[in-house]
């Protein structure tokens, strides 16, 4: 018999819950060296200020997968019983201090934490999951949720409130696509969609938006999957009116002093909310905290892409308007587990987007026409364009160099190849290249080092690059150059990004398909360059043929890179008789 959505999205969330709690059985039996190597610890932390809400810790080696909100344990390490617990807010990598704040769900003596003393931080589990069950089966009780949802409601707009959007946003600067899109968004009885690929001002078209809702008196939920993207929205709509109310419930995050002085309300749980003109925001996971009580005109999701269904239910049940803000062709959800059902797996942007469609933001203002073209042409069918202010930039160049031909902004997305086999996540050639690259970059072309992020796939080759670098004198301590893996880099920009793929075994990739052959990660790694892209690979990363259908069509998008971009071949310089 076959299962309904609601069956298959409960069955989803348990198996997710069970997975978690396996994979933190497993992973406290590891040593801590271990768990530093699978971006689930930071070791050597030491406690530089500690307040009654925030901490801080030095911690100039941070290579893990924390994302601001997520839940971990400050100990030694060793014994878990001990540890204590609190909530990540984020990483300054250029002072190198990790900040967490204090749990506010956790009944625990903080004192204990000494300034000067050294701690492991770890992960801990969250225990959302269960909340998120009661959400996804109150949803499906509402019948107009659960018909959006399952794909049988017809979409419905207000025109005259449409002509009266319209009329509002063609006093901004906006272009014709985001009008569009706002004007759609606003005049919806029910769901709006606003896909916006990199660089296509998304956040100041969600800010305008929101401008407008709040002067007409719209009581607004604000939510996203992490404190990042809320507080950037939180920025964006006090720069677009300072005057508009603006509330953030749950833990504050690593921007609570910044948000302060913009005038936002922190954790209001003692102030009865406003009931009209006014924005009240959380994660999603704080929004599923509020009680039924709570009602709004409408809620608002930014960066939906990354959200889960069932987490994105908790902001659809206080509202009967939806606007969701998202780019299904960037970074998915984060799944854990195992899921034979894929559609289980999509971003709630992204199911809603396969059944309703969207409007798409088509112009790039960030991206110049060439990096523009080779992103829109493999990412969005064509579909995105280079903003006349952005289409014409070039990368600074000074000729005459030894990696002019790989560097020349002629051809701003160009193929560095070096032909190695290394069958693990880590290439040793790749990185020298790297570094050479980025030295050159620095020291004949002028680029200050804040200008340039290298990417890659595995930790292990961030951690061979960013030695590789150390060992290069003339790019001093080379601050400001970040670095990092796609996850960490998303929602950044640079002048130039460098992306090292690191295997260069056709084998080892079949294995690791599913994640290598992303092309969620390699939209997002390539549409960080503001003027020029450079993909370091072996060409054995492109001869793989995994064994499942979808990781085959992902992996003929890697070919298909391979075979139309300019390809400089440095194979003999660094791979030697090995090559």
């Amino acid at each position: 018999m076959d299962l309904s959505l609601e069956q298959r999205l409960l069955r989803f969330l348990s198996r997710e819950e069970e997975d978690e709690r396996r994979s933190f059985r497993d992973l406290r039996s590891l040593p801590v060296e271990h768990r530093v190597l699978e971006g689930e610890c930071v070791r050597g932390a030491v406690l530089r200020n500690a307040g009654p809400e925030r901490f801080e810790f030095d911690a100039p080696e941070n290579l893990s997968k924390f994302r601001d909100g997520d839940a971990v344990a400050v100990g030694d390490g060793f014994d878990f019983q001990a540890a204590l617990p609190l909530v990540y807010a984020g990483y300054d990598a250029e002072r190198g201090v990790v900040t967490l704040e204090k749990d506010r769900f956790a009944r625990v003596d903080l004192s204990e934490l000494e300034r000067g003393e050294t701690y492991c931080i770890d992960r801990r589990p969250l225990g959302i999951r269960g909340r998120l069950q009661d959400v996804v089966r109150a949803g499906f009780a509402d019948a107009r949720l659960r018909d959006v949802l399952e794909g049988h409601h017809e979409l419905a707009r207000d025109d005259a409130r449409y002509e009266r959007a319209i009329t509002a946003l063609e006093k901004t600067d906006l272009n014709d696509a985001q009008r569009a899109a706002g004007a759609a968004a606003i005049a919806t009885e029910s769901l709006a969609l606003v896909q916006g690929p990199p660089g296509t001002g998304k956040t100041r078209l969600l800010a305008e938006l929101i401008k407008i809702l709040a002067k007409a008196g719209c009581r607004i939920a604000l939510t996203a999957y992490t404190h990042r993207a809320v507080d950037n929205a939180l920025r964006a709509i006090h720069a677009a009116d300072p005057k508009v109310p603006l509330f953030k419930i749950g833990n504050a995050g690593a921007n609570a002093p910044q948000l302060r002085k913009l005038g936002v309300h922190l954790n209001p749980r003692a102030v009865k909310l406003p009931q009209s003109g006014v924005v009240i925001s959380g994660t999603c996971f704080a929004i599923a905290k509020m009680t039924a009580e709570e009602r709004f005109h409408l809620t608002v999701f930014d960066e939906a892409g990354q959200m889960p269904i069932a987490h994105a239910m908790a902001g659809m049940m206080l509202a009967k308007r939806w606007v969701f803000f998202g780019d299904h062709a960037q970074l998915p959800p984060v799944i854990t587990a195992h899921h034979a059902d894929r559609e289980v797996t999509e971003s709630a942007f992204g199911r809603l987007h396969r059944v309703y469609g969207g409007e798409l933001l088509d112009t790039s203002y960030r991206m110049n026409e060439g990096v523009c073209g080779v992103v829109s042409d493999t990412f969005y069918r064509g579909q995105l364009t280079s903003a006349d202010s952005a289409a014409s930039r070039i990368m600074p160049f000074d000729g005459g160099g030894r990696f002019d031909e790989i560097l020349d902004p002629a051809h701003p997305v160009v193929l560095a190849r070096v032909d190695h086999r290394q069958p693990g996540m880590r290439s040793p050639e790749e990185a020298a290249l790297v570094a050479d690259l980025c030295e050159d970059l620095v020291q004949r072309h002028g680029l200050d080092p804040r200008d340039i992020a290298v990417i890659a796939p595995f930790r292990a080759q961030v951690r061979l690059i960013r030695s590789a670098l150390q060992q290069r004198t003339q790019l001093g301590d080379a601050k400001g150059l970040v670095v990092d893996t796609v996850e960490r880099i998303q929602g950044q920009e640079r002048e130039v990004v460098i992306v090292s793929l690191a295997v260069g075994d056709p084998d080892t990739l079949d294995r690791r398909a599913g994640f290598f052959f992303s092309t969620n990660r390699l939209n997002v790694a390539l549409s960080r360059a503001r003027t020029k892209a450079v993909l370091v690979a072996s060409s054995g990363a492109f001869t793989a043929l995994p064994r499942d259908a979808e990781s085959l069509r992902a992996a003929s998008v890697y070919k298909s890179l391979y075979e139309t971009l300019p390809c400089v071949d440095v194979t003999g310089a660094y791979c030697g008789s090995e090559g």
